[in-house]
């Protein structure tokens, strides 16, 4: 039997024959995660002091076993499905910055991917890493600069720099309507706070708070210990603020309480202060905030003062016990080895905040990492890495979740402090300062990578002094500008018209007690005795005789008025005359027995007596006693006009007729402007003619 064999041309036996590596490459070109690949983290840290050196306090050796933890579970995790997987290298500091750097160096000899550090330093290591285009991802360092993604664009951070407390404390002030402050801050030599005051300031001015007023203090205050610096602060800024704004730490705002409180600023809910303290709240003594460092009770001066007080400090760790004891477990395994003191007695190593930051940064590292290799990114570049991580939410160690902003800073979780009641260690009722509101975090409609606006939550209610929430400034303004007061003015206007009125009123009642004083003066009466009449008035009075007979007695010495009755064609009547005074008067009888003077005649007697006008006759007073009563009055010399127009033996030329017709007219004239005359119509008998002057 023959068996039947199948030929294969050459080429298809040496397909055959590398059909098993065609398998295997199709896999892995299917299946990227079907290989692995170590991607080592370079842990830079400070566990050990040099030689000589007591003073540093070694963090590492409280937080290092954070990284072994996030390591271990990130294996565990999601980059371990893939194939891969992380491992790290320890690399010591000494907590010196020339150290750090030679190790960032090295570091970068053996490969590392990322860099998980540095500690105290950061800003010379954050430029050799983008210098070498990996990523950095600190977790201690809170220097501003890295924050500046130009020079340091591969470089971000889980522990917020204490710059991003500014965003939360204008979020504060700006949901109270406090938009005018002064600002208090501790300008010391270590100038811990000279960056974060100076962040504080330009955020302010962002959103349109105004600083009245810029103060510090340069040595750190211990209250009760020296002398307190703020009665002075205070007393250059007190008249010009109302709200004060200060930035220290929280020992040092006893004193600026407990000044505003001796002042006695406080106890009318006038004044407010907001303080800013970028350590961690300690919830477990929330009394010591009340007092100064070095104190051992809270004085009731500063217990009282504190109700007007909020405080913003970073938010306390949410269920960090459990982490805590993880971290102790692997700080005592490889590759460090801390042994734990307190372990004979059942305790453990007090792990601060960092241990959370640190193991965040592994975290935040892991999952960029996955997001580039999804994406087919290079995994090595820092600049790729750094992108996947802005922008980012995670749920930190710290119990609570955390945003990477466009700067690649975690943004700061920040807690409001107020003065209330708990109970302390003793189960006594205590006064200390509590938690009563957070900070949420909103991203910008206007890129999902922009800094988030934040809102204040508060989650219990304010105890203002009064019932009423403080001012930011008093309603006229610091100067008054706002209330334009015109008491003065109305004030002086009022009194100006009581007295012009007064004036009025006192003009008015002494021309009254004048006029009064006048009239009753009878200043026209005349007594008769002092009147020199003419021997020949009897005379005159019963002999008719023309002029012809008498050629020396003149046409002015005649006058028809004194005998109305007579035919003036045929007689003239001599109008009597007589001496008062020394000057030459007509006297006019009055046939009367008596006389009664009445107020409407005194009035009147009055007004003819004021009465003075170049064509009319002056009246110069009467005589009431009978039986001479009679009324004296200018003696014109060339009798009346009546006279002068009916004695043909005048001859008028046309000038004396026009210069009398000019006489009645101001006359007449005057007649009508005056008040003192009457307006009964005239005759012309009671014109009279004086001699015009040549």
């Amino acid at each position: 039997m023959s068996t039947t064999r199948i030929a294969f041309p050459p080429s298809s036996q040496y397909l055959l024959r590398y059909s098993g590596l065609l398998f295997l490459l199709l896999c892995v070109y299917q299946c990227p995660g079907c290989y692995g690949e170590v991607f080592t983290l370079g842990y830079l840290t400070g566990s050990q002091r040099r030689p000589g050196n007591l003073d540093y306090q070694r963090p590492g050796i409280t937080i290092s076993g954070a990284i072994s933890l996030a390591v271990e579970q990130i294996n565990a995790g999601k980059l371990g499905d893939l194939g891969h997987s992380l491992e790290f290298v320890v690399a010591e500091t000494y907590g010196d910055e020339v150290a750090s750097i030679r190790q960032t160096a090295a570091l970068w000899t053996q490969q590392v991917a990322a860099y998980i550090g540095p500690q105290e330093t950061c800003v010379h290591e954050g430029r050799m890493a983008a210098a070498f285009n990996l990523p950095m991802i600190s977790y201690y360092c809170t220097h501003r600069d890295p924050s500046n993604k130009l020079d340091f664009p591969t470089f971000a951070r889980t522990r917020p720099p204490d710059t991003q407390i500014s965003k939360s404390v204008v979020a504060l002030l700006l949901a109270f309507n406090w938009t005018q402050v002064s600002f208090l801050y501790l300008d010391d030599t270590s100038s811990q706070y000279q960056p974060v005051a100076e962040t504080i300031l330009a955020t302010l001015s962002g959103a349109g708070v105004v600083v009245r007023d810029i103060r510090t203090w340069s040595t750190i205050y211990h209250h009760g210990f020296m002398a307190n610096p703020f009665d002075k602060l205070v007393d250059e800024t007190h008249a010009n603020t109302r709200i004060y704004l200060i930035l220290g730490h929280y020992y040092e705002h006893v004193g600026l309480m407990v000044s505003l409180q001796q002042r006695g600023l406080l106890s009318r809910g006038d004044y407010f202060v907001v303080g800013i303290d970028i350590e961690q709240y300690d919830p477990v003594k929330p009394e010591k905030y009340l007092r100064g460092l070095l104190m051992e009770k809270v004085e009731p001066l500063a217990a009282q003062a504190f109700q007007s007080y909020l405080g913003i400090v970073p938010t306390a760790p949410v269920s960090f016990a459990t982490f805590a004891n993880e971290v102790n477990k692997y700080m005592e395994r490889p590759p460090f080895n801390f042994p734990n003191p307190l372990g004979l007695f059942g305790g453990a190593k007090q792990i601060s905040a960092e241990a959370a930051y640190l193991y965040d940064a592994v975290h935040l590292y892991a999952n960029a990492l996955m997001s580039v290799l999804k994406s087919g990114g290079r995994p090595r570049n820092g600049s790729l890495i750094v992108s996947a991580i802005k922008g980012s939410r995670y749920l930190s160690a710290m119990g609570y979740h955390v945003y990477i902003d466009e700067n690649g800073d975690a943004a700061g979780n920040y807690t409001v402090l107020a003065r209330g009641t708990f109970r302390n260690s003793r189960n006594q009722t205590a006064l200390g300062l509590l938690p009563v509101g957070t900070f949420s975090h909103k991203t910008s409609n206007r890129t999902s990578e922009a800094l988030p606006e934040q809102d204040l939550n508060l989650y219990r209610s304010i105890d203002w002094v009064g019932g009423l929430r403080p001012a930011a400034a008093p309603r006229c303004g610091f100067g008054g500008e706002k209330c334009v007061n015109y008491t003065g003015e109305i004030s002086a206007g009022i009194a100006g018209g009581a007295l012009l009125l007064l004036g009025v009123v006192s003009l008015v009642l002494y021309r009254n007690w004048r006029y009064e004083q006048e009239l009753d003066s009878l200043l026209w009466k005349i007594d008769f005795r002092e009147v020199q009449v003419h021997d020949n008035e009897r005379e005159q009075q019963t002999q008719k005789a023309t002029r012809s007979t008498h050629p020396l007695i003149r046409t002015s010495q005649v006058s028809l008025s004194s005998n109305p009755d007579a035919d003036f064609r045929y007689t003239t009547i001599f109008t009597p005359i007589g001496l008062y005074k020394g000057q030459l008067y007509s006297i006019k009888k009055v046939r009367k027995k008596s006389v009664d003077i009445t107020r409407e005649m005194k009035k009147e007697l009055k007004l003819l007596r004021d009465a003075r006008h170049d064509n009319i006759c002056a009246f110069i007073g009467a005589c009431t006693e009978p039986p001479n009563i009679c009324i004296i009055s200018e003696y014109c010399t060339r009798g009346s006009l009546k006279d002068i127009l009916e004695n043909e033996d005048v001859k008028l030329d046309n000038m004396f007729i026009a210069s009398m017709v000019a006489d009645i007219i101001r006359h007449s004239d005057f007649r009508r402007a005056s008040s003192t005359c009457t307006s009964r119509p005239f005759a012309s008998t009671g014109r009279c003619a004086r001699p015009t002057a040549s």
